[in-house]
């Protein structure tokens, strides 16, 4: 069995890294957090410019991971972002001769747990600077969020209200909502990163493509159809609020399930990815990037 030599892992997954943030597909960062303000921060803002009340800082980024339309276009983005991953070029090919499969398999899995969680930051700090002139800081969910339709019920059905609906600031503290959401979203990107890495490995990279996008756009359309076959997808799983009724304590779907379910394929395509890697004949470049 092969030495794991963690300093190599380290070195290849670090290089890897520092390429990966300055490659210039990073511009889609961009338009992503242009389309989430509109979308999803504006609204937000703009109740709180009725109410004359501030938001809570941490209210935006929770809002944003727990809508099944923003959930449809963050990982869609993560897959554009990590479209070259892994890097099987020919310099690639004589790195894994030279470091060896299993050390550089576990560098990739290294590389993409950093790549989730700088991608999860980076929406995270983008959402708190898009609101910081507007919000506090503090334990509690704003009354923007809280109180907004007793104190307009001519507007029932606001877009900025819905939000974040009951099901959360019922059910959750805000730091509650915030841990579970950002852990259940980072569990699956990684998820979605590592369909693409096993069929990289199985020679099928095009078609990891096509059942990423297809696991992402069926899922986020059965939330927003409230359809009962979501929980089996990831999206749904990932979502917080869709757990829990908006005043029952008794959820829908429990916590536990969802970070079972997404745990186990995290698990299954790990142990996948290194059967596959075993068998990799990558004598033939061609054959590894097909």
């Amino acid at each position: 069995m092969q030495d794991i030599n963690y300093n190599k892992i380290l070195s290849c997954s670090k290089t890897e890294y520092r390429k990966w943030i300055t490659n210039p597909r990073m511009i889609l960062l961009v338009l992503l957090m242009a389309f989430i303000y509109n979308f999803a921060v504006e609204p937000l803002l703009q109740n709180a410019e009725r109410m004359e009340e501030k938001l809570n800082l941490l209210e935006p980024f929770i809002a944003i991971i727990n809508s099944p339309i923003t959930l449809l276009f963050i990982p869609l983005v993560f897959l554009s972002l990590i479209a070259d991953f892994p890097v099987t070029d020919g310099n690639a090919i004589l790195y894994i001769h030279r470091i060896g499969r299993i050390n550089w398999l576990i560098a990739q899995l290294v590389l993409l747990f950093l790549m989730a969680i700088t991608y999860s930051v980076v929406v995270f700090i983008s959402s708190c600077i898009s609101a910081l002139l507007h919000s506090d800081i503090g334990p509690e969910w704003s009354i923007v969020v809280t109180e907004f339709e007793k104190t307009f019920p001519d507007l029932h059905g606001n877009f900025g209200a819905q939000l974040l609906p009951k099901n959360l600031y019922n059910q959750l503290s805000i730091t509650d909502a915030l841990m579970q959401s950002f852990f259940l979203v980072l569990l699956y990107l990684f998820i979605i990163g590592l369909l693409l890495l096993l069929f990289t490995l199985l020679k099928s990279k095009i078609l990891g493509f096509i059942i990423c996008g297809g696991i992402i756009s069926i899922g986020s359309a059965l939330c927003i159809l409230s359809s009962k076959l979501m929980w089996v997808f990831p999206a749904a799983n990932a979502i917080t609020w869709v757990h829990y009724t908006e005043y029952y304590r008794r959820p829908i779907m429990p916590m536990w399930f969802s970070v079972l379910y997404l745990c186990f394929f995290i698990i299954l395509l790990i142990v996948l990815s290194f059967i596959a890697v075993k068998k990799m004949n990558y004598d033939n470049i061609s054959e590894v990037t097909a």
